[in-house]
């Protein structure tokens, strides 16, 4: 097989996955570990992929935006996975916050289940229904203009409300993370709000299902911070997680 012709199917391979490692290459192509490095610096220089020890990974991938309906369905087990590991990090009493979008109906549900009393605040209309019914909980919802799609309230009325508050802790739960490009998420109004969040809240829990990693979303919220905590699924490639422990990131798998 020539070196291009190894080089497309190399790219190939991460257009399906989102990483490969060296071993995996040399045994697939029966070629040298000397000939694979080479091929996967070839690939780098020309934007195909990003090297890391011990193989590649993908370069960040553009996400689409979903519909809120559709969201809901997708990942559905991993989500309710990165539900269960946010609870350890929640103490009764504590005051938190919620992002919008589905992860955060999971995570809302399983509060309900285990804790008596805490105060939550949120943007997100469904989120409140989740929580409003549960003696001993005091839940705050920001209001502000009302956005129906996405089922949350957005504008300077609820940024203005936001900043007269304080929380313990913020669970964010945006649509793409990426070593280059951040956090990022869709639409412009609520990308206002997390940040919001994120500058009132004393620790921040960014809960991502591993499709999320090493992709980017139209608008960033923020830096990757190494004092946040990332919570993402088993299905986090380790080439991908290595990358990120290199940038001091604290990813824990579930």
């Amino acid at each position: 097989m020539f070196a291009n012709e190894r080089r497309v199917k190399i790219a190939e391979m991460l257009e399906r996955r989102s990483s490969v490692t060296v071993a995996e290459l040399t045994d697939a192509f029966q070629v040298s570990l000397e000939t694979i490095r080479r091929d996967l610096e070839y690939l780098e220089r020309q934007g195909a992929l990003k090297r890391v020890h011990g193989g590649a990974i993908t370069v960040r991938k553009m996400q689409s935006y979903s519909s809120l309906s559709a969201r809901v369905t997708e990942h559905r087990e991993e989500k309710r996975r990165l539900a269960l590991a946010a609870i350890p990090y929640i103490r009764e009493g504590d005051c938190i916050s919620l992002d919008t979008g589905s992860t955060s109906f999971e995570l809302a549900a399983l509060l309900c289940e285990h804790f008596h009393e805490l105060t939550v605040v949120t943007n997100s209309l469904q989120v409140f229904q989740i929580l409003s019914g549960k003696e001993g909980f005091q839940t705050i919802l920001t209001g502000g203009f009302y956005m129906p799609d996405e089922k949350t309230f957005y504008g300077h009325l609820t940024l203005d409300m936001i900043r007269q508050l304080h929380v313990s802790k913020y669970f964010i739960a945006p649509s793409a993370i990426s070593l280059d490009f951040g956090i990022s998420d869709h639409i412009h109004e609520l990308v206002a709000v997390q940040r919001a969040l994120i500058d009132i809240s004393d620790q921040i829990i960014v809960q991502a299902d591993s499709s999320k990693f090493e992709t980017c979303a139209a608008l960033k919220i923020c830096d990757l911070n190494p004092r946040f905590l990332y919570l993402t699924d088993s299905g986090l490639p380790d080439e991908i997680l290595e990358a990120y422990k290199k940038a001091s990131i604290n990813i824990i798998k579930y």
